[in-house]
Formats: C-alpha cells, structure tokens, sequence
C-alpha cells in the first residue's frame, strides 16, 4: 500500500520530491490554499488522515505529530499543528504556476501563525538556502507566496495555531475594522514588505491560546462535535490579540521588509546568543565579524527581526535562565552571577531586579 501511495506522491512534484540537503530532509507540499495543503500531506506515504477528526497524523523516523483543521467560512481556515522532530525537516511550500488554468483554484491566502518552538538549536548559515526560522516565541504574518520553507529542528518540540484567509475574507472582514487599521496592518497590506516575525517571550498571556485552541477544537475527538461558533470566536480573539499587540509596539513602522537571506543571518546570530547565554556579551564588533556583515547592519536589522537590541535581548534571556536556576536552587546566587559572567553578585542582583522587579535573594525568600 505504501508502494502504491509513494508512487502517486512522487508524481506530484517531479523534479521535486523528496530530497536530502544541506543537513536537511526536505518535503514538499502545494502552498497555494489550506485544501490543497491537506490533499498533498494526504497524498504522502506515511500519512494518515482520520477525517471524522479533520486530523493528519504521522508516526515515522522524521517526526512524530500532524495536525488538526476546520474551515470557518469560505476563504478562512484555522489549522492547530503539534509535533515533535526526530531529524533535521523542512517543508518546501510550492506553488501553482499562475499561468496555468485550474478549475478549483482558490484564491491566495495570507497566513497568520502564533508559534512555540522548544529546543531551538545553534544552525550554521549553509544548513538551508532562503529560509527563515522563526524565535522560540513568536508571530509572523506572511503575504499570499511569500512563505517558502518552513524549518524544524532535531529534537524541536513545535505547536502552532495558523490562520489562513483569502484576500476576498480580508477585504471583507479585516480591512473595514478599525483596529486593524490603528494597527498599522492595512498599511502593511499595501507596503513592499512580505512578511511580519515578532518574538514573544515566555510569560506572554497571549502563548495560553494554545491550551484554549485544544479545548475548543476539540483536539483528539470528533470534529462534528466542534461549536463552529465558538471557534470563530476564539479565532477571531486571536487576531485581535495581534492586531493590540502591532498597535501598542508600534510593530508595522519597525518592521522593514528584510530579505531571507538577511533575516537567516539574524536568526543565526540569535541562536548563536543563546548558545553562549552563559557566558559575557561577546560584542557587536565580534558578531559582525563572525557572520561577516557591517556593525550598523546587525543592529539596526537584529533589532528589526527581535524587537530589542542585541544586548538588552542577551541579557533578558540571561535573566530568564538566571530565574530558572533560582528556582531550581541548585546554585548560590553568587555563583549564578559568576556563571553568566558578572563581576560581583551586586551587578547580577541590580540587573536581575531590573528585570523581574525583584531580586535574586527576594525571589529566594519567596520559595
């Protein structure tokens, strides 16, 4: 059976089946709408698709995960992804030449996704070529063709909830709503830019949407027993929490449309921050140096990608880390402070409280 679905996979793409690259295995699947997504995920080998759940499930040496869908309205479509990688994946999203004539083709659809990526590894530059992989915790918003690759990482644990919508349920559900416009949104619509990436942090209210999303799908049951409306509720919550969130951080003006190239390079320099979080700021001469782009470039483009400069974003996950080792209390503050390289636990303590509102020792009490 696999032999026979196999065959009529590979078919689809030609020239353009399943291949290994540059450390990763890739897939491809048409990107042109949600249903033409299912049918070629469908279509695949090692693919199971239970369609009294709307659900597509894999178990194979690649990952283990898949995910659930439900067409809202006409042009709309919610999709809830949950997996967890066994080796080095990246889904190549093809798209229909537009000189060709289909009979059932959709229109382009934007693509809204809130994303939570555990275990994001250090990458090199040549492990893929005009990709973008995204923050640990983010959003990103891309335009109809815009999106190309999608990586994930060897032992990656990745959930998200996307959003999917026609330029038809656009103009006739988003365009109008003033929020939307306040956000800036409509003049990222009309702009050069192809694609929004924010991070997010860990503590964001916003990242208990995916708790909300399984319990409203009606994650691992009966798709007909979803409230359809009450989905639509919550999905329509969900853009509202993105269109607050681009209005209060001003996020359409600091977004500048960066290439994939460029925006690789910043993602590489992130996952090399975390790589070395405990250790000293390494510099800006040094990063620019290493991934052999100008001073003035990292900064301005890694604050465009992350929303921070680099060392307020170093020493914030820094923090972070600092806090979970607190915690833990497996280490004396003193020692935490030598580990992330202050000189003095007084200069941890100082720049701990700066940025949880509290101090290591008050926070130590508080266990």
């Amino acid at each position: 059976m696999y032999t026979k679905k196999l065959k009529a996979w590979l078919s689809q793409f030609k020239q353009d089946y399943f291949t290994y690259s540059k450390g990763f295995f890739h897939l491809p699947y048409n990107g042109d709408s949600p249903r033409s997504m299912i049918e070629s995920f469908e279509g695949f080998p090692f693919v199971e698709h239970a369609k009294d759940k709307q659900h597509l499930y894999s178990n194979n040496p690649f990952c283990k995960g898949g995910f659930y869908y439900q067409e809202l309205e006409r042009g709309c479509w919610i999709v809830y992804s949950k997996a967890y990688y066994n080796a080095n994946v990246a889904y190549d999203l093809l798209y229909r030449d537009k000189g060709t004539v289909v009979s059932d083709r959709e229109d382009d659809y934007y693509i809204l996704s809130l994303n939570s990526i555990s275990n994001v590894p250090g990458i090199k530059k040549a492990d893929a070529h005009e990709t973008l992989y995204f923050p640990q915790y983010s959003w990103t918003f891309f335009k109809p063709e815009k999106r190309h690759c999608d990586l994930n990482f060897k032992g990656a644990d990745c959930k998200f909830i996307t959003l999917y919508f026609n330029e038809r349920w656009l103009k006739t559900n988003l365009m109008p709503n003033q929020l939307f416009a306040e956000a800036g949104l409509d003049r990222f619509i009309g702009s050069d830019a192809e694609y929004i990436v924010w991070p997010l942090k860990a503590e964001d209210e916003v990242l208990n949407r995916f708790d909300l999303f399984e319990q409203v799908m009606n994650i691992g049951g009966d798709a007909r027993r979803v409230d359809l409306l009450r989905l639509k509720f919550t999905t329509l919550n969900l853009i509202f929490d993105f269109c607050r969130l681009c209005q209060d951080l001003n996020i359409v003006n600091k977004t500048i449309a960066v290439e994939y190239k460029e925006g690789f390079t910043m993602n590489t320099v992130e996952a090399y921050l975390r790589a070395h979080v405990y250790e000293r700021f390494p510099g800006v001469s040094f990063l620019a140096r290493k991934f052999g782009i100008s001073e003035t470039k990292l900064k301005t483009e890694f604050k465009q990608v992350f929303g921070k400069p680099l060392y307020r974003y170093f020493q914030d996950r820094q923090m972070e880390k600092a806090r979970e080792l607190i915690l833990e209390n497996q280490l004396l503050i003193k020692d935490i402070a030598f580990k992330f390289g202050y000189e003095s636990a007084g200069k941890f303590s100082v720049a701990f409280k700066k940025y949880h509102g509290a101090s290591p020792s008050a926070l130590t009490k508080s266990l």
